[in-house]
């Protein structure tokens, strides 16, 4: 048996940046024995699988002073020197810049901007050193006698973006950041992902010290078809601008137009009530009016021969004048603005139940539905409701 009079660990060459934990080959010791930590390094003891003690950097004598848990399990006096059996694990702990980072697939995230769902795929670096080598030996390095710095960049990578493919999204939404800006994001959310992982990686013995998106890019499927929707979106807008500008020009507005599509669908179903009734429902809702169409209403149903046709409103496109005080009014004037009396259009019929207006030649009333003309007792000829004699066949009405 081999009795070990100093412990220390001197790695040449490279193994001073590969090699960050190393199992001291020596496993039997004598009381008294030095054991030397460097400024960069940390010694830590196991006994029967427990880590008993830690050592910082400096020259440690092994006796029961400084190995108080050992000494109370092997007993060791405090004079002499007696071999005891002990394992000696070194954790290099230099700090490691510029370890690169980057998904292996893309992360699916929901654009906060564009409120479509995209996968990103992201890159960059990190920092890191080991703080809690008892920590780091009990959750990471178990009992591999060597742990290498490609080892340690790889659990880093695997377990960043672990972490990374549910912070970022997040970060995203809470900074309302788009894919289409977000290269001009990089710091905030470097940031913000840095923030949010130091707890995580604290809890395995390491400091991350530094952490950065080098690129966060978005598939190209993905970016057309983005591209693609607002290259839609801008040549809707811009249609619905042209059109809304020739209704400014023209006097209507984007409710009365849609109102006219619908009348001009029913005068196509000239006698169908059921079909006019519906329309008219429609329209009504529409204005959001219960009923009330107004003088620009009845001239554009009077020109689309509603039911019937009907003589053009007065006044052409001059407008049509009050018939409470004679002012001369714009066409579409829904009110005077001289006396403010209600503008009916010529020929527009009112209902008697509920006093809608309706255009010319209505058989029923869109608002209630109630029946706007009569049949001759006798000759079954068409007539108005209230009419007491026929004007076909002179026969008095009940």
């Amino acid at each position: 048996m081999k009795l070990y009079d100093i412990i220390k660990w001197d790695p040449e060459g490279s193994d001073g940046e590969e090699i960050l934990v190393y199992k001291h080959e020596a496993e039997d010791f004598n009381t008294h024995s030095q054991l030397i930590v460097h400024a960069s390094q940390e010694a830590v003891f196991f006994k029967d699988g427990r880590d008993l003690d830690v050592f910082d950097a400096g020259k440690h004598t092994l006796t029961s002073d400084n190995l108080p848990i050992l000494g109370k399990l092997m007993r060791i006096p405090t004079d002499g020197q007696t071999p005891f059996h002990c394992e000696v694990y070194f954790i290099n702990k230099i700090i490691l810049n510029d370890l690169r980072w980057g998904t292996s697939e893309p992360i699916p995230v929901e654009d906060p901007i564009e409120h479509v769902n995209v996968h990103l795929r992201a890159s960059g670096y990190i920092g890191a050193h080991i703080v809690d080598g008892r920590k780091f030996l009990r959750k990471v390095v178990g009992t591999r006698a060597v742990y290498t710095k490609t080892e340690f960049t790889n659990y880093l990578r695997a377990k960043l973006i672990e972490r990374v493919k549910g912070t970022l999204g997040q970060a995203m939404v809470a900074q309302q950041i788009g894919v289409l800006n977000i290269s001009a994001y990089m710091t905030p959310l470097s940031d913000e992902l840095k923030k949010q992982l130091l707890p995580f990686f604290d809890d395995y013995g390491i400091s991350l010290d530094n952490f950065s998106f080098n690129t966060i890019t978005p598939l190209e499927e993905d970016l057309r078809a983005i591209n693609e929707a607002k290259i839609a979106a801008r040549k809707l807008d811009l249609e619905s601008a042209a059109r809304a500008r020739m209704r400014e020009r023209e006097g209507y507005t984007y409710q009365q137009e849609h109102s006219f599509d619908v009348l001009k669908a029913a005068a196509q179903n000239e006698g169908n009530s059921g079909n006019l009734m519906g329309a008219g429902m429609g329209v009504g809702m529409g204005f959001g009016l219960g009923g009330a169409f107004g003088a620009g209403m009845g001239a554009m149903a009077q020109n689309m021969n509603v039911g019937q046709n009907s003589p053009a409103p007065q006044g052409g496109e001059q407008g049509v004048k009050c018939e409470n005080c004679g002012a001369q009014l714009s066409p579409g004037a829904k009110f005077c603005f001289n006396c403010g009396k209600e503008v009916v259009a010529p020929g527009t019929v009112v209902c008697p139940k509920c006093n809608a207006k309706l255009p010319a030649g209505a058989k029923f009333c869109f608002n209630c539905g109630a029946k706007l003309v009569n049949t001759c007792v006798n000759c079954g000829k068409e007539l108005p409701l209230g009419a007491k004699f026929c004007n076909e066949c002179g026969a008095k009405q009940e």
